[in-house]
């Protein structure tokens, strides 16, 4: 079976949207966003993520919160990019398949990910990322930075998620060029993360519920950061 017969079985058993997605990042480069020369949203003055992922990458990495760093970031109120509509999307499918409904997320969770193959988690003390992934024969292996804080471990573990969903998913397997730091592939698996571990709906729901920042940093179990970046670009702060 050739190449393009693989892709194509692999994709007629998921839905259309999620098809899509894959389609477009096994035919992007994963440096850029395949479909940012005709993002309708960035040509009517959206906010892009794919202008500003450099950025954003290194607001997640800080060790010290200063949040006067995040004023760049915009509300998505003139519309979400097409492929960060069809992540959240994603995220959604597999917070239904987990049946949760409140935060903060398992991260039992992740033994959805791959259901014919084993996912173990493994704390290393990682030197130049927070994480990476490895596939055996017959399992997955996550290895997450053993000196993180449990918050950016979680954020760490449901971005290697969407790598490994990536990789079943997707031919040639989640193509990636030059430098990974800041390409557009690492950008939609901190999008995905972020998804997954904060739902819009839960965290408009529980903002207008505490109004603080803190508090909703502890009821979501997430980085300081990755909070901030979510209120932002729902347009609660």
């Amino acid at each position: 079976m050739s190449a393009e017969d693989k892709k194509s079985t692999k994709l007629t058993s998921i839905p259309r949207w999620e098809a899509e997605l894959w389609s477009y990042v096994s035919h992007g480069d994963g440096m850029r966003c395949p479909v940012y020369d005709r993002c309708q949203v960035r040509k009517r003055g959206g906010w892009c993520p794919d202008d500003n992922r450099e950025r954003i990458n290194r607001l997640l990495d800080e060790k010290q919160f200063n949040p006067q760093s995040y004023d760049f970031i915009d509300s998505e109120a003139k519309g979400l990019g097409r492929l960060c509509q069809l992540v959240e999307r994603l995220a959604q499918k597999y917070l239904k398949m987990g049946g949760v409904r409140c935060p903060p997320l398992s991260t039992e969770l992740i033994t959805l990910f791959d259901q014919h193959h084993d996912i173990e988690v493994r704390q290393l003390p990682l030197k130049a990322y927070h994480g990476a992934i490895w596939h055996d024969s017959d399992e997955w292996v996550i290895q997450l930075k053993s000196s993180d804080a449990s918050t950016t471990n979680r954020f760490t573990l449901f971005h290697e998620a969407f790598h490994i969903l990536a990789h079943c998913r997707t031919s040639p397997v989640f193509r990636k060029r030059g430098a990974v730091v800041g390409s557009f592939n690492e950008l939609l698996a901190d999008h995905f993360a972020g998804c997954i571990l904060m739902p819009r709906q839960w965290v408009v729901k529980k903002w207008a519920e505490v109004k603080d920042f803190d508090r909703m940093v502890k009821i979501f179990a997430v980085p300081k950061s990755a909070m901030c970046i979510k209120l932002r670009q729902l347009g609660l702060i």
